[in-house]
């Protein structure tokens, strides 16, 4: 492998004898034809050497591309045309040294075709090394506009809600097609590698496993992507490389465990992250609360209506936000009037029932508001016995349990309320120093508790 390297890297400096030659024989010919002097026996002779130095930069050329260094898919067209040149140049051999055997029609017809022929492949050759822009990279406007280029290329536009961008879909695959897939899919596998589709992924390539989910030093794909470019390991070894963006979204994908499935408020995202997928995306991360993350059709009006004539106070959270902020005032509240929520409870997300004369049992008809956040039980007779059934609220974020009748028992209670980030229980049974020792222990929960006559 590095011995044909070694070889390959000839091309580049062989592949300008052909082009010498032959553009000197052509010229030679034309000018000769213009002065009527007779025809100059170097002319079939710088076509044989220009045959010859094209079969050898083809050979080289040949031993290049097998190094992996060029996407397959832009490298056909320039190697095979690029072999063709060999024969064609000893055809071209051939019917110089033939004299007049042959119409000045045909050799000049010959002449030109050969030349669009070099220009094609040298073309596509620069392109491989230098980029497809680089001849038009800093031409006028109106020259770009014409050759229908645009100024920038613009990112696939993807949702700005963190909630529906699904990870791998539309950040990590669209990376790999830009950048990898050209030489490693379903017709190209280098190193036995297809990255077209998950599974292939998963399985690896010659090597093994290149991806392992949590483990940056143990995946081989992160590794290639980040070794010194001049390490003939680097991947890819373009000159599309990846740049900073698309290397800081591939390690944060593999550190919250390459799924396939994940969206970008299931993984979180740092600081850094946060930035990178504005900057890159357009997309703003920054984790909302749940009641903005929502996305359901409002409530039938005549519902709402319903609610108020029963006493309930009824706001939407916003004209765009099809969420509700209930209430209640007074102490003549009624198990069927809490049974009547159930109408609402996918809308509701914060519930005020504070000062009212709310039973325990009562609550069990609030247990499935899948979507309730902020709730307040203040001044009520609610005890442990009421709270145990408030568990299943996977959303609840603040609970307000102040001058409730809870106990130290509510506690283990809280805890399976895995979203719950703050909850008063100041004027209860708990104790202040219990409550201190679980609210350590509590990763993401605060708890709010007087202590000696101060919160």
């Amino acid at each position: 492998m590095e011995f044909s390297t070694f070889i390959g890297r000839f091309h580049p400096l062989l592949v300008h004898l052909p082009i010498g030659f032959i553009i000197l024989a052509i010229l030679l010919e034309w000018w000769e034809r213009f002065t009527k002097k007779g025809k100059s026996n170097l002319i079939p002779t710088a076509w044989f050497l220009g045959g010859l130095s094209a079969v050898a930069a083809a050979v080289c050329g040949w031993f290049l591309g097998e190094t992996g260094l060029y996407e397959e898919d832009r490298l056909f067209l320039h190697k095979w045309l690029g072999i063709a040149l060999g024969p064609i140049s000893f055809i071209g051999w051939w019917i110089k040294k033939g004299g007049n055997r042959y119409s000045p029609v045909l050799q000049s017809g010959f002449n030109i075709l050969f030349i669009v022929l070099l220009s094609v492949v040298g073309h596509q050759g620069a392109n491989l090394t230098h980029g497809e822009v680089y001849l038009t990279e800093f031409a006028p406007r109106p020259i770009k506009k014409l050759l229908g280029q645009n100024e920038e290329i613009a990112l696939k536009a993807i949702s700005n809600n963190p909630d529906s961008v699904v990870v791998y879909k539309e950040l990590i695959a669209p990376i790999f097609e830009a950048k990898c897939v050209a030489c490693h899919n379903n017709e190209i596998k280098r190193g036995n590698l297809n990255m077209s589709h998950p599974d292939s992924l998963l399985a690896g390539g010659n090597g093994g496993t290149v991806l392992m989910a949590g483990n940056l030093l143990e995946s081989e794909l992160f590794r290639r992507i980040t070794l010194p470019p001049s390490n003939v390991k680097f991947m890819p070894p373009t000159s599309n490389v990846l740049t900073y963006d698309e290397i800081k979204t591939l390690e944060w994908w593999i550190k919250k465990g390459a799924g396939f499935t994940e969206t970008v408020i299931d993984l979180g995202t740092t600081d850094d992250m946060a930035s990178v997928l504005k900057r890159r995306f357009g997309l703003d991360a920054t984790i909302r609360p749940w009641y903005e993350r929502v996305q359901i059709p409002p409530l039938d009006s005549l519902k709402i209506a319903e609610l108020r004539q029963l006493g309930f106070n009824v706001r939407a959270l916003g004209t765009s936000n099809p969420l509700l902020d209930v209430s209640y005032l007074g102490r003549d509240l009624t198990a069927e009037k809490i049974t009547a929520l159930q109408s609402a409870g996918l809308h509701i997300t914060w519930l005020s029932l504070g000062d009212t004369n709310i039973e325990n049992d009562w609550l069990k008809d609030i247990s499935g508001f899948t979507n309730l956040t902020r709730l307040e039980l203040d001044q009520t007779g609610v005890s442990d016995a009421g709270i145990a059934h408030l568990t299943a609220l996977v959303n609840l974020e603040a609970l307000n349990l102040y001058g409730s009748a809870v106990t130290d028992d509510v506690l283990p209670l809280l805890q399976e309320l895995s979203h719950l980030k703050r909850v008063y229980l100041s004027g209860t049974r708990v104790s202040p120093e219990k409550a201190e020792v679980f609210d350590k222990e509590a990763i993401d929960l605060t708890i709010i508790i007087a202590k000696n006559g101060n919160e």
